[in-house]
């Protein structure tokens, strides 16, 4: 395979990453939107979605497993095509975790109780804005801007644990057999769904940094 056809076929790689990315973005935004508002429809648009974003997912990796048996690179282009394959992976289960918070808008259908708790909203507003730092980071081979973006999963813990504190406190005044016990426990779900989407960016800046040094390195680590 020429060289020009190589920088052709990864060019369209990354642009696949960059709608995929776009997509699964898009996915957290309308399900949070569509629990807030108990927005059914809109829920459900998100849950159909999530097999588009599998089906992108698939495409990359075959585009990928076909420049690495074509074109056996090495050094930095296989790093690249390496780090692609992981955040492919990434970003489909970040849909995934869209997915379930729709879900969840859906199990709730018109009970409010998630619009009380206005921390999971920063906590996906912090989540969302590293996924887009993460992945700008992997674009640019920006080791700083990777560095830093890991740094912001703390305040997306920090808003976890928070939220977490107060709807388990919640939880222990019910009995279990009430009807909100099962109300709060899926919004006690969907905050966990948010804290994972925070740290499956890191995880995409973990393999920005790789791309840069040529290093693996666990960043940050979660302790949720």
């Amino acid at each position: 395979m020429p060289r020009s056809t190589f920088t052709h076929d990864l060019d369209g790689v990354l642009e696949n990453i960059q709608l995929l990315h776009a997509r699964v973005d898009k996915a957290i935004e309308d399900s949070m939107e569509a629990l807030l508002k108990r927005d059914l429809t809109l829920a459900r648009s998100v849950a159909e979605g999530d097999s588009v974003i599998n089906e992108q997912r698939y495409e990359i990796e075959e585009a990928v497993i076909n420049l690495i048996a074509l074109q056996a690179p090495v050094a930095g282009d296989l790093r690249e095509l390496i780090a692609l394959l992981f955040i492919g992976s990434n970003l489909e289960r970040i849909g995934d975790h869209a997915d379930g918070i729709a879900r969840i808008a859906l199990f709730l259908k018109d009970d409010p109780v998630a619009a009380t708790e206005p921390y999971l909203w920063k906590m996906a507003d912090q989540a969302r804005a590293m996924l887009r730092s993460s992945v700008q980071a992997f674009m640019d081979r920006d080791e700083e801007l990777a560095r830093r973006t890991c740094d912001l999963d703390d305040e997306v813990d920090a808003l976890y644990e928070q939220v977490h504190r107060r709807l388990v406190t919640r939880l222990a005044g019910l009995p279990h057999d009430a009807a909100e016990f099962d109300a709060v426990t899926h919004v006690l779900w969907c905050s966990h769904n948010i804290e994972r989407i925070a740290d499956r960016s890191t995880n995409v800046c973990e393999r920005a940094i790789f791309l840069v040094t040529g290093k693996l390195e666990e960043i940050n680590v979660s302790t949720f």
